[in-house]
């Protein structure tokens, strides 16, 4: 095991920060944990099982590779190992490479800029008040960062993933646009929520 920590290229840093994993594979969404990280990788620990070559999403809150704190951050990646852990919250621990955009190759092993290549959508803060309705009726909430994919929401409303909402958005032009989000992912403050198609 020892061995396997000597041959990395990149020193690791702990941070500790929630995390939420889609399977690409088959879509299924779990809770996990990062634990460390480097500027092209992260090791984190998970209840779900992914194999070698899996192709996961991963949902950062606090992200290690952003320059403002509390951001929300999406990163594409691939597992490229993975133990059975036995003092730990979570059943399994993985290495993770991030994966950067085939349209956004770089060779620069710079953290900021390599983050940046494997963010799937640009994220930057926004805060307004905005409401939103469920099945449980309407419900408000506070906009922390946004993103072209969907944004980060902090309420007190108990809701679930999965759980699709309807919202009324300004536009630029001085309307209002009604959008539909899926919520990807909860935590203590809030939701992370995905923008899908009317």
């Amino acid at each position: 095991m020892t061995e396997k920590f000597e041959k990395r290229r990149a020193a690791r840093t702990d941070h500790v920060s929630p995390l939420q994993v889609k399977d690409l594979r088959s879509g299924k969404i779990y809770e996990a944990r990062m634990i460390n990280y480097s500027d092209s990788g992260i090791y984190l620990g998970s209840d779900g099982v992914f194999e070698k070559g899996t192709k996961i999403y991963i949902c950062i809150q606090h992200s290690p590779y952003s320059l403002s704190s509390g951001i929300l951050e999406y990163y594409n990646g691939e597992v490229m190992w993975r133990k059975e852990l036995k003092r730990s919250l979570f059943k399994y621990g993985y290495g993770v490479q991030l994966v950067s955009d085939s349209s956004k190759q770089d060779l620069d092993s710079n953290t900021a800029k390599k983050a940046k290549d494997s963010r799937k959508h640009p994220i930057k803060p926004s805060f307004r008040t905005i409401r939103f309705g469920s099945q449980k009726g309407h419900s408000e909430g506070t906009t922390k960062n946004i993103s072209t994919s969907g944004f980060f929401i902090t309420t007190e409303e108990k809701l679930e993933v999965g759980q699709y909402l309807k919202l009324n958005l300004p536009t630029t032009k001085g309307k209002r646009e009604e959008v539909i989000g899926q919520i990807v992912w909860i935590n203590e403050e809030g939701f992370g929520l995905e923008f899908k198609a009317v």
